[in-house]
């Protein structure tokens, strides 16, 4: 993949999780957190596995946790974790359902918010959070899923 393709992918994801910081200020007061720019990742993942791998992954969690100072190494290790296991059963993840991926890839996104309060935040551990933002997540993968096949599409 072409290094300009890196970059229009490694912005989508830090435009991903700008608008999550900009509104899980707002959604958290309906105990709702959103995680577009996790979502993102995962999509691109889905979306062209032999394109981005494991070292891209690890790039990629490198320049979150360096634009959103996170603790460094933590989207890192979350993203590698994760596209090694899209990689592991991307075939089998092509014939599943709109249903059944959004069911594993807002699992997936409700992991990495329960890893990232219980270690980075333990005393906000909230499972009310953790359901919620499941199901919002699930509702929201759709929407990504559409959105950036579309993008995909016209971009590359």
């Amino acid at each position: 993949m072409k290094f300009n393709h890196h970059l229009i992918v490694l912005s989508s994801i830090i435009f991903g999780f700008w608008l999550d910081d900009y509104l899980n200020q707002f959604s958290i007061k309906y105990f709702i957190e959103l995680n577009f720019g996790f979502l993102i990742f995962t999509y691109w993942v889905f979306a062209m596995p032999e394109k981005i791998q494991s070292l891209a992954a690890m790039l990629y969690g490198l320049a979150v946790d360096l634009f959103f100072s996170n603790a460094i190494g933590f989207n890192m290790l979350f993203f590698v974790a994760t596209s090694y296991v899209i990689h592991l059963y991307v075939f089998r993840l092509r014939i599943f359902s709109y249903f059944q991926l959004s069911v594993f890839f807002s699992g997936s996104s409700t992991f990495y918010i329960a890893c990232k309060y219980l270690l980075l935040s333990p005393y906000n551990y909230s499972y009310y959070v953790l359901i919620l933002s499941f199901l919002i997540n699930a509702i929201l993968w759709v929407g990504i899923y559409l959105m950036m096949r579309a993008f995909r599409r016209k971009i590359f």
